[in-house]
């Protein structure tokens, strides 16, 4: 839950420099031109400049752009950083012309030609890096209060069994997370990525709802085994099927089960004629259930929705066997017919 809490208020913090870098952007983008010999914080200057040579500086995994310039008429030496390499980056040579464009002391723009390039301290960006960190701290901070209640709610089940419903909530943020965060650096203006969220938000949500819904009818399906009633095996068939508990046929690998030749047996071959280890007489049907929360972990990766787990009695043990829907009404009609002989 800290984590959550900090994760959202540095989020919301990161929110809150959106509005004053953006501010600063409107001032520069509405700035007009000095008259001209003069030089205000006010107002946009352009002078012309030479370049001298364009120097790539490596720094860790990260590299810098500078435009080494002169500028025409002052002979003012200046290096220019940019923020990547093009347009006009990668474009100028040395002995180049370009324009530079200062506002408040600092180059905010250069021009070559056509191209236009905006210089590392110009505003024009300087919202959208904290909105793109915003949009990734905030899901990440939801989710971590949305799974803190959960389980504290649910202060007895495992940390990583958090319900589907949970995890289609965070889907969700994710999605939205992802879609700000990627949009803050390619909008034409940071506040389209709100915008854009803003509205992404209903439609995403709603498909959540839908396939919540869908999971739901899932399943209530899969907990309903009223339907799954002993079919007597006609012939030989061999089954996909696990048999898990204190007994001697509960084999790790024996993932099938041969039904309607004698007595079932557990087996790793999928034809079912080698290794077989039979499933005695004393072993009794006592219910018919779907998968629980103390079945073998893998039962819900092997057989997901589709599964039916036969509750058996071998003496004063418990024996549990898992299989598909279908197959269950022939496992359970073949421990429930005699066998004659």
């Amino acid at each position: 839950m800290g984590i959550g809490v900090l994760l959202v208020l540095v989020s919301a913090g990161l929110f809150a420099v959106v509005p004053l870098a953006e501010a600063s952007n409107r001032a520069y983008a509405g700035a007009s031109a000095c008259p001209a010999g003069t030089r205000s914080a006010s107002c946009t200057t352009t002078a012309p400049a030479v370049v001298k040579g364009a120097v790539y500086e490596h720094s860790g995994k990260s590299v810098r752009y500078w435009l080494l310039l002169t500028e025409r008429g002052t002979g003012i030496a200046r290096r220019v950083r940019m923020p990547r390499r093009s347009p006009v980056f990668d474009a100028v040579h040395a002995g180049d012309t370009v324009a530079l464009t200062y506002w408040r002391g600092e180059v905010r723009t250069v021009r070559f030609g056509a191209a236009t390039q905006e210089a590392w301290t110009s505003p024009a960006d300087d919202g959208r890096l904290p909105a793109a960190l915003g949009f990734v701290a905030l899901p990440f901070g939801l989710g971590a209060l949305l799974l803190g209640r959960w389980r504290r709610r649910h202060p007895s089940t495992a940390a990583h069994a958090a319900p589907w419903q949970l995890t289609a909530a965070l889907v969700v943020l994710l999605v939205l997370g992802v879609l700000g965060a990627t949009t803050s650096f390619l909008a034409d203006a940071v506040r389209d990525a709100f915008l854009l969220v803003a509205g992404a938000a209903v439609p995403v949500a709603l498909l959540a709802v839908l396939f919540v819904r869908w999971m739901a009818g899932r399943m209530r399906r899969a907990a309903d085994t009223s339907d799954i009633v002993p079919v007597p095996p006609t012939g030989r068939r061999c089954v996909r099927a696990s048999v898990y508990g204190d007994v001697p046929y509960s084999v790790a690998g024996f993932d099938h089960l041969v039904v309607g030749d004698g007595r079932p047996a557990a087996t790793p071959d999928p034809d079912g004629r080698v290794a077989r280890r039979t499933l005695p007489e004393t072993l009794t049907v006592r219910c018919v259930r779907s998968l629980g929360p103390g079945d073998p972990e893998f039962w819900p990766t092997a057989y997901k929705y589709d599964c039916a787990v036969i509750e058996c009695r071998d003496g004063d043990r418990t024996v549990l066997i898992a299989g598909r829907r279908r197959d269950a009404a022939l496992i359970l009609g073949a421990l429930t017919t005699a066998v004659p002989g």
